[in-house]
């Protein structure tokens, strides 16, 4: 499985201005509710900040991976969220997170959510360096055009 595979353009955000865990998830969640890829976004985020209560989704590399199954849809939303400035995602990063990458799984789809965490850490450990690979990133199409050529340089 391919993570670009999985994106939309109107499902990227290249420019969050939110300065921390709860704010950004927030400002994700809210957009997917505006394009009506979601339901009242408030439960989802009390799920995703009990799933950070657990242990965090931060992985390294200025990235995080925050996912939950949810009943309310029935097909995987992926969204991917981009902060140029990043920020403090949990209490015991030593770097800052510049790339989110929001999974949302049909509660009925254990094994597609695997894949699809599968597939974002995947992506994540080919780049080298993420904050740098984001500076040329002008649009949601060219965040969208980085994954896949990413996910696919092994292809060639």
């Amino acid at each position: 499985m391919k993570l670009y595979t999985l994106l939309q353009a109107n499902t990227v955000l290249i420019d969050c201005q939110a300065e921390d865990t709860k704010a950004f998830l927030t400002e994700m969640l809210d957009h997917l509710y505006e394009i009506d890829l979601l339901p009242n976004p408030k439960p989802i985020l009390k799920k995703l900040l009990e799933r950070e209560s657990l242990g965090t989704t931060s992985i390294g590399k200025n990235a995080a991976v925050p996912h939950t199954k949810i009943k309310e849809i029935n097909k995987p939303v992926v969204a991917v969220g981009l902060s140029r400035k990043g920020f403090l995602y949990h209490i015991s990063d030593k770097e800052k997170v510049h790339l989110v990458i929001l999974i949302l799984s049909p509660n009925d789809s254990p094994i597609l959510h695997l894949q699809i965490l599968a597939a974002a850490a995947s992506f994540i450990k080919k780049v080298d360096n993420i904050p740098g690979s984001l500076n040329d990133i002008g649009t949601p199409h060219d965040l969208v055009q980085l994954i896949r050529n990413t996910e696919n340089q092994d292809d060639d």
